[in-house]
């Protein structure tokens, strides 16, 4: 028998849905079953009701409305860009008010003009080493895409099993489809005017930062198609994408004490001549230093999939599959559970996490 779960994920340039088939009788089988697009993206810093009246709305509800009654549960992801992610003081302790409290005194200090109750706010544990063995990621999403999710959820005619970030759902992805790195991974998203890293150890999530991007390297990587690779290639030479990288987790395995020994790119903004100027940066310094990361690669989030798509959608799939990373890993068990302290989703659909 199979059951089948659908995941839209709210990427910065369109919103993506992907049906994942998986077997009731096998471990660890999935197949992807489906997958589309929109062309618009979703603006969540507009208010709730402009939202659903925009383009990319419609287009989404356009996009899902065939699905409605195929799927008995729907998960919803999204970029970082649309979240507001702090590490913050964190023990096995602490209680869900002390946590709650912990994450409205980071809201009153990022989102003064907030009220911290209108936010999604789940708590991810980092397990790292000496320097950071008590911290955890908040991670907090505004009601604006909580009730957007919802009404997805209403759409499908599905049960709204969790709501994710793109950094948690890449590591999902990660652990389903690399089971042979048991070792310390930095995965790195690259998603208009941010690189996000994360670095994993089988399992377990030690650390996270998020890097703003300079205007002129941000906007390099945004016109790639129209630049052209080798135009492109000179343009992120001169902005440093490669140092920033480099530098980034260098910084990482100073937190976690630890050596990096692989490293994951993913996201939209990734794109050929990015991950080469990367890796010749990291190659001209491993010179001096061989303990550097051994390997960098970009994130095949397919790579142990079945699929049922026909030969055009899946050659599509081969080409754009670090874009398409968090949405396939939503779908799959979590490689992370965050502790939800605040939400206006159902508590019913997310019980098998805790709840305040």
């Amino acid at each position: 028998m199979t059951s089948s779960i659908a995941s839209i994920y709210f990427d910065s340039y369109r919103s993506y849905c992907a049906v994942v088939e998986s077997s009731t009788e096998e471990v660890d089988s999935f197949i992807l079953r489906h997958l589309d697009a929109t062309a618009q993206p979703l603006d969540f810093t507009r208010p709730l009701e402009e939202v659903v009246r925009s383009e990319g709305f419609q287009e989404l509800v356009a996009m899902l409305s065939p699905l409605a009654g195929t799927v008995r549960q729907c998960v919803v992801s999204t970029t970082m860009e649309n979240a507001l992610a702090h590490q913050i003081p964190y023990s096995n302790t602490l209680t869900t008010d002390e946590l709650r409290r912990l994450v409205r005194l980071e809201a009153s200090e990022h989102l003064p003009n907030y009220d911290a109750g209108q936010f999604l706010a789940t708590i991810y544990p980092l397990y790292g080493f000496a320097a950071n063995p008590f911290m955890a990621m908040s991670v907090m999403l505004s009601t604006t895409i909580t009730s957007v999710a919802e009404q997805v959820s209403r759409l499908l005619r599905a049960d709204l099993q969790r709501l994710s970030v793109a950094q948690t759902s890449a590591h999902a992805a990660l652990r389903y489809n690399y089971p042979e790195e048991r070792g310390v991974v930095a995965l790195l998203g690259l998603q208009r005017g941010y690189v996000d890293v994360s670095i994993v150890r089988n399992s377990v999530l030690l650390h996270t930062m998020t890097l703003s991007l300079e205007h002129e390297l941000s906007e390099a990587l945004h016109e790639a198609a129209e630049l052209g690779y080798d135009e492109e290639k000179q343009s992120l030479e001169r902005t440093g994408l490669g140092k920033l990288c480099f530098d980034a987790l260098q910084n990482a395995e100073e937190a976690v004490q630890a050596r990096i020994e692989t490293a994951y790119f993913f996201g939209a903004d990734l794109t050929k001549a990015a991950l080469d100027e990367v890796s010749a940066y990291f190659a001209d310094n491993r010179t001096s230093n061989p303990e550097q990361i051994t390997e960098l690669r970009r994130l095949n989030p397919l790579r142990y999939f079945g699929s049922r798509l026909d030969e055009r959608m899946n050659s599509y799939c081969a080409r754009v599959g670090h874009i398409l990373t968090p949405c396939i890993g939503a779908a799959l068990p979590e490689a992370t559970a965050g502790i939800i302290l605040s939400s206006h989703v159902p508590s019913s659909t997310l019980s098998h996490r805790k709840t305040a």
